[in-house]
């Protein structure tokens, strides 16, 4: 359906009509539309940031790939597979062949073989010194091992390895490595950088913004739906990845495009009702026209974005798979919370969009002049 060169004008027609409906449908139930909008933040707010807890640091690999499908079969036939997670040892008086230093390095092998979910252990000491697993200087030792099971039992058999074995043990300096340390840090890098990244790019955001609108009000519009945006697909990622593998990077793409999408869609409503409103419209009228007008181009921009990241689902590794899943969700929650969320906003607050100005009112001028125009 979409708007190209031959599109016959009964589908434009058609789109029109619909546009027309739901433009007064968000006038008329304007309330209801913002309770449970409110309503589907405070859900999404309080559920979404789950989602860190059930997204995963892995899906690079096809799962039917020749590697893939031995490892995998190591691991089920033969409870084996490669180390992940490594402890690297120094023994405060540098020789790793001390008795003491050696019993103390034996001792913190079984410590960590006690640990449940840890199998394969494996370390200098219980090799009876092997050389392999130590560095060449033979002042530092391995110790390798590898958990097993769900993802919430592997990253909380790291936490008690990090907690109980690493740094000042006794005998020993220990430090955690591994593909499962990781991918734990990960998590918690991504979002205390998203963190960062929100008390940054927001007030930024804000500032350009204003100086667009020249008003308090309607410049945090856009910012009202790209929360919408972003804590809704929070909450599709953790619906998703409670039933699937969902990669932790598809977090970036939800904040990253969430807001560059919800502020340009909104930027078209917004200046849109603006502008019906200073040629005389009445609050009603003028929503109903933003939402023919203006929303017809949220409308086909949105679906052809949709539609183009939902090709990343034929991806047999998840991690890609995962950049359509946070992808769609963010493209259609920022349509949805244009089309109707903000739309209602507007319909209810109607000429206070103008208010709390910012510097000296503009003057009225025809759309040709302007430097904009002339870029």
């Amino acid at each position: 359906m979409g708007l190209r060169r031959g599109t016959p004008p009964a589908e434009i027609k058609e789109i029109t009509i619909m546009l027309t409906r739901l433009g007064w449908f968000v006038v008329r139930r304007r309330r209801l539309v913002l309770s449970f909008t409110a309503l589907f933040m405070v859900v999404a707010a309080v559920i979404g940031t789950g989602a860190f807890g059930v997204l995963s640091g892995g899906g690079f690999n096809d799962p039917s790939s020749e590697s893939a499908v031995a490892a995998d079969l190591l691991d089920t036939q033969f409870d084996g597979g490669d180390p992940n997670i490594v402890l690297l040892a120094t023994p405060e008086g540098g020789d790793l062949s001390a008795p003491d230093t050696f019993a103390a390095g034996v001792a913190l092998t079984e410590r960590l073989d006690g640990i449940d979910g840890v199998e394969q252990v494996t370390s200098y000491w219980s090799l009876g010194g092997a050389d392999a697993m130590a560095s060449t200087d033979g002042d530092t030792a391995l110790i390798v091992a590898r958990v097993v099971g769900e993802d919430a039992d592997v990253e909380l058999a790291v936490e008690t390895i990090r907690d109980e074995l690493t740094g000042d043990q006794g005998e020993f300096q220990v430090l955690l490595g591994g593909a499962e340390a990781v991918f734990a840090d990960i998590g918690g890098t991504i979002e205390g950088d998203l963190l960062r990244a929100e008390l940054i790019a927001i007030p930024l955001t804000m500032l350009l913004l204003l100086f667009v609108f020249r008003g308090v009000v309607a410049a945090s519009l856009p910012l009202f739906v790209g929360v919408i945006a972003v804590l809704g697909t929070f909450l599709s990622l953790y619906v998703i990845g409670s039933v699937t593998d969902v990669s932790i990077y598809a977090i970036n793409l939800t904040t990253a495009l969430g807001l560059g999408l919800s502020i340009d869609y909104a930027l078209f409503i917004v200046s849109r009702f603006r502008e019906e409103l200073r040629n005389g419209r009445d609050v009603e009228h003028a929503v109903v026209r933003t939402v023919e007008t203006a929303g017809k181009t949220v409308l086909i921009s949105a679906l052809t974005v949709a539609a183009s990241l939902s090709a990343l689902l034929v991806f047999p590794q998840y991690f890609l798979r995962s950049f359509a899943y946070s992808g769609v969700a963010v493209v259609l929650l920022a349509l949805v919370g244009s089309l109707l969320s903000l739309t209602s906003l507007l319909a209810a607050i109607g000429h206070r969009v103008d208010a709390l100005r910012i510097g000296p009112k503009r003057g009225e001028r025809a759309d040709h002049d302007g430097a904009w125009h002339r870029i």
